[in-house]
C-alpha cells in the first residue's frame, strides 16, 4: 500500500500555519477516561509578534495526516506557554487542553423536581456545558424520587451523575462530548493491518501490559491490554472499537488509550493501547 506525503496544519489564534512552512512537532495522548485531553506542540522560529499573542486561552487546533488524507486530532485552548531561546533558534512549548474554558469555569446551582430522570438533567447540564453532545447512550437513566441539587462545577456534576448514577463513560474527544457504555466502544470499522499501516517492531510481540477492574466486591479481575505502532492515524480514538490482523492479535479491539506522535523529519505514528473488545 502507498502512503502519501505526511502533512500537517497547526492553527494558532487566527494565524494558520503548515507543517511545509514552519517546522514544529506535536505529541497528543488520548485516554478513554474522564480526564481532559492535551497535547504538547514545539515550534521553531515563530516570529516575535506572534509569540507575544499566543496567551493561555487562545484556540489550537492540530490537523495531522497524508497529503489528501488529514484530519483533526486536537481541539482545545492553550492552558501553558514558553518561549526558550537557543543559538540562533526560538522554541516555543505550548500546553494545550480541550475544553478548557467549559471545564474550568461553567457552574450551576440548581434543584430539579421530584421524579427527575438521570437523562433530563444531563441534557440540560449539556446545555450550560456549552460542547457538542456527540454520542448520549446511558447504561442506566436513574430516577430521583425527591429530586436532585447540583451545584458547583458543571463538570463535577456531569461526572457524578453520568459515571456514578447512570454506571457510564463521560468522554471528551476533541471538542465533543461521548456518554456510552463503558463496557463497549463505538465500531468504526476500521481495520489494522500491516497492509494499513501497522508497524513491526518490538511491538509486535506477545507482550501485554495489564490493567485491574474491579467487577465485585469481592474479587479483582485482571484484563490483560496489547500495545501497538502503527504509522500515525488521525482515524484512532479512544473508546473505538477496531480490527486487528497481525502475527499475535486477531479479532476486535477497544482502543483504551494512546498517542499521536509527529515531526517532520521524525517519528510519525500513532501508539494505541487496546484490549479485547
Amino acid at each position: 500500500m502507498m502512503f502519501w506525503k505526511r502533512s500537517a496544519t497547526l492553527q494558532i489564534g487566527s494565524r494558520r500555519y503548515d507543517m511545509s512552512n514552519l517546522y514544529f512537532e506535536f505529541d497528543v495522548p488520548f485516554k478513554d477516561s474522564d480526564t481532559l485531553g492535551t497535547a504538547s506542540i514545539t515550534v521553531h522560529n515563530l516570529a516575535e509578534a506572534t509569540r507575544k499573542e499566543i496567551v493561555k486561552g487562545t484556540p489550537v487546533i492540530l490537523n495531522a495526516g497524508y497529503e489528501g488524507d488529514i484530519g483533526v486530532i486536537f481541539t482545545g485552548k492553550v492552558s501553558r506557554v514558553v518561549d526558550e531561546h537557543s543559538d540562533t533558534e526560538w522554541i516555543t512549548k505550548i500546553t494545550g487542553v480541550e475544553a478548557l474554558e467549559e471545564w474550568l469555569s461553567s457552574e450551576v446551582n440548581k434543584t430539579y423536581a421530584e421524579n427527575s430522570t438521570s437523562s433530563a438533567i444531563i441534557n440540560d447540564l449539556l446545555t450550560m456545558f456549552g460542547l457538542e453532545v456527540g454520542t448520549m447512550e446511558l447504561v442506566e437513566d436513574k430516577t430521583y424520587p425527591r429530586g436532585r441539587v447540583c451545584k458547583g462545577k458543571v463538570k463535577d456534576v456531569l461526572k457524578e451523575i453520568i459515571t456514578l448514577d447512570c454506571k457510564s463513560r463521560f468522554l471528551i474527544r476533541n471538542g465533543t462530548v461521548i456518554i456510552s457504555d463503558p463496557a463497549a466502544g463505538q465500531d468504526m470499522g476500521y481495520e489494522l493491518s500491516a497492509s494499513t499501516g501497522l508497524l513491526r517492531a518490538d511491538t509486535e510481540t506477545s507482550d501485554t501490559e495489564t490493567t485491574t477492574n474491579q467487577t465485585t466486591q469481592s474479587k479483582e479481575e485482571k484484563t490483560p491490554t496489547y500495545t501497538r505502532r502503527c504509522l500515525l492515524n488521525y482515524h484512532l480514538n479512544p473508546a473505538d472499537v477496531i480490527t486487528i490482523k497481525s502475527q499475535t492479535l486477531n479479532g476486535k479491539y477497544l482502543l483504551v488509550a494512546g498517542s499521536h506522535k509527529g515531526k517532520p523529519d521524525g517519528d510519525w505514528v500513532t501508539e494505541i493501547e487496546v484490549k479485547p473488545a
